[in-house]
């Protein structure tokens, strides 16, 4: 199976066109500007001392790399000739600084260079990753080698320690990344070295109980970075409790595991490992069915960013962090390749459209690290006031992190969105993803391309023209979301046969250039219900319209108190209407709730019978698009009353 290129798909207008323009216009300004005023683009030139401010951290070179990886992504289709300049001198200090033997780090470097691969802990491997993904990403942009040269020198020095040399002091990755970056390295390369490597790192974790992410030589606590908190820091956070292959449920810190997952899939798809398949499929399974939000937030602990245990989903506590939603991705991306099968990509979607993309706002310059599915201003701001640990998610996106993994994250995510939307396994053509947008594809023995017209994800009508060879056979794979209760499907305006499997719809023609596939997918606004081993949801149901998840918003109903507004189970007269949030036009749900008489609230704390309820209008409005619009109270789940 293999996915079309993102650079072969452009989305010149339409959803993800205007995201697109968003961070051209905004996003890579304003992350490159921050991250330049905090230091870390001037620590890949090595030169900080002891004295200067900003001293350098150990995961800065995952940020700078992630921005790098997106910025590439982005240059394809929108050409900036600043913003390429900011790119190509960050690649010349990597390529300046880097040893003899092809080591890069900048904290390491910079601070103790002594303890290079010393210290499982200091991330050196995930920074490492992320920097080969960016050099990849580079140069599938511009054909240009250079800094994939660098990055493959960097991949020899890493294999030299860790598999022919042994020098280093641990034996696997501390933070996983540099697996899934080794796959990318091996399919731009074709070097098997990579795909050895990656299949090596993948394989001994869990193996050797002296090799842990926070085990240090002879006891000692790690010199740098500290790690005075040792509370959940253990076996199962950092995937370390078993081998691979014998891993039967998805646990610790969320976004390190996704990472660990996507390449466990992807060395199990390149070494036909069937054993590792079958822990991918039981860990995918797991995080998806007992432990993952409705809008696909992944890590429901805060602490330790960690996935939770089965069906407790916090909701003003939930963490959801934005990285873990785009490393989900990821994984079911890799899943669909060893399966094909559309709930890897219905959940590709889910996070497109709702748990990875409200890390965003609306103009490209503010970011959530964690993902509230419920908030209370006041109450955040209360525990804010005497917790010196935020126990709450903020309720207003931030420019910078002091961790600030995930605004590269979605940026690079949102950059190269196209990568989800095709692929092909030589006779069939699978579209997964809808959008305006054109698309380049190699399929049989010559290119086709695909025009896609819809107003996606406001509307189920898609329309997808064939250019190209004047007729040939194949079969066209559409998905149906498995949100979608009726799809039609024609071609040029006719009905066709079809088959259905594993959430797709098989269309095999003989196919004419300018073909014309007409795919509905009905989109009535449905009430979703939890499994009721969610305490939290209990008595609650969350609002869906094709693949877009609605909250409510206090500024939506000021006379009102969003947390006591109930829908009726024999309610369903809702209605659309079309509404402008941050200067963008979006779909918003209309309806009528119940609601308690003003006084109930000012009565007493306990009573012996249920206030009095009369109806409110009610406005519900994408979760995605929440906190664009000032401070004010937001739910996902709505009291229901069945």
């Amino acid at each position: 199976m293999d996915f079309i290129s993102w650079k072969d798909i452009e989305f010149k207008d339409g959803f993800w066109g205007l995201r697109q323009d968003v961070l051209a216009n905004a996003t890579a300004d304003a992350i490159y500007n921050r991250f330049d005023e905090t230091g870390r683009i001037r620590a890949m030139n090595l030169n900080w001392k002891e004295g200067d401010p900003c001293r350098p951290h150990v995961f800065w070179d995952s940020d700078v790399a992630k921005w790098m990886e997106g910025t590439a992504y982005l240059l394809y289709h929108r050409p900036d000739p600043e913003l390429s300049d900011k790119l190509e001198k960050i690649i010349d200090a990597i390529e300046k600084g880097q040893t003899e033997d092809g080591y890069f780090n900048s904290a390491i470097m910079t601070l103790v260079p002594e303890k290079r691969f010393k210290d499982r802990t200091n991330h050196e491997l995930y920074t490492a990753g992320h920097l080969m993904e960016a050099a990849v990403a580079h140069y599938e942009a511009t054909g240009q080698e250079r800094f994939l040269k660098i990055m493959e020198h960097f991949a020899d020095c890493i294999e030299k320690a860790f598999v022919t040399e042994k020098t280093a002091s641990f034996k696997t990755p501390g933070h996983q990344e540099i697996e899934l970056a080794l796959l990318r390295m091996y399919h731009a390369t074709n070097n098997p070295r990579y795909l050895e490597l990656s299949a090596h790192f993948v394989r001994q974790r869990g193996l050797d109980p002296n090799d842990r992410v926070f085990s240090v030589p002879n006891g000692t606590p790690p010199a740098y970075p500290p790690c005075d908190n040792q509370l959940y820091y253990n076996d199962t956070y950092a995937q370390d409790d078993a081998p691979a292959h014998q891993l039967e449920k998805a646990g610790g810190h969320a976004v390190r595991a996704m990472y660990f997952y996507t390449a466990m899939a992807g060395v199990a798809l390149e070494t036909h490992d069937e054993d590792l398949f079958n822990a991918c499929r039981r860990l995918w399974n797991d995080s998806t069915g007992r432990k993952m939000y409705v809008t696909g937030g992944v890590s429901a602990e805060r602490y330790g960013e960690a996935i939770g245990t089965e069906y407790v989903l916090p909701l003003e506590l939930s963490y959801a962090e934005t990285c873990a939603s785009v490393a989900m991705a990821n994984f079911s991306k890799a899943m669909f390749c060893l399966e094909p099968d559309g709930k890897y990509m219905d959940m590709i979607e889910l996070e497109m459209y709702n748990g990875a993309l409200a890390g965003l706002s609306l103009d490209g310059k503010g970011f959530f690290y964690d993902n509230a599915l419920m908030c209370r201003p006041r109450v955040t701001d209360f525990f804010k006031g005497i917790h010196a640990t935020p126990l709450y998610p903020p309720y207003e996106r931030q420019e910078l992190f002091e961790c600030s993994c995930c605004p590269p994250n979605i940026y690079r995510f949102i950059a190269a969105i196209g990568q989800y939307f095709y692929s092909t396994d030589g006779h069939r053509l699978f579209v997964h993803q809808y959008a305006n947008s054109s698309a380049s594809v190699a399929w049989g023995s010559g290119k086709i391309t695909l025009e896609q017209k819809t107003e996606y994800p406001w509307d189920g009508d898609i329309a997808v023209t064939l250019h190209g060879k004047q007729s040939f056979p194949g079969e066209i794979a559409l998905r149906i979301p498995g949100w979608c209760s009726s799809a039609d499907i024609r071609v040029n305006h006719q009905p066709v046969p079809y088959s259905m499997k594993n959430g797709y719809a098989y269309i095999c023609r003989r196919w004419q250039d300018n073909d014309l596939i007409q795919l509905h997918l009905a989109m009535p606004v449905t009430k979703l219900f939890s499994n009721p081993n969610v305490t939290e949801t209990a008595g609650k149901c969350a609002l869906r319209r094709g693949p877009i998840i609605y909250c409510l918003e206090g500024i939506d109903q000021p006379e009102y108190d969003i947390f006591d507004m109930c829908l009726p189970d024999s309610y369903n007269d809702f209605s659309l209407t079309t509404m402008t949030i941050a200067g963008q036009k979006v779909t918003a749900i209309g309806g009528v709730a119940m609601v308690s008489d003003p006084e109930a609230f000012s009565g007493p704390l306990y009573t012996t019978s249920l206030p009095h309820r009369r109806p409110a209008p009610m406005r519900a409005v994408p979760y995605y698009c929440w906190a664009n619009r000032g401070v004010n109270d937001m739910t996902v789940w709505i009291q229901h009353n069945g």
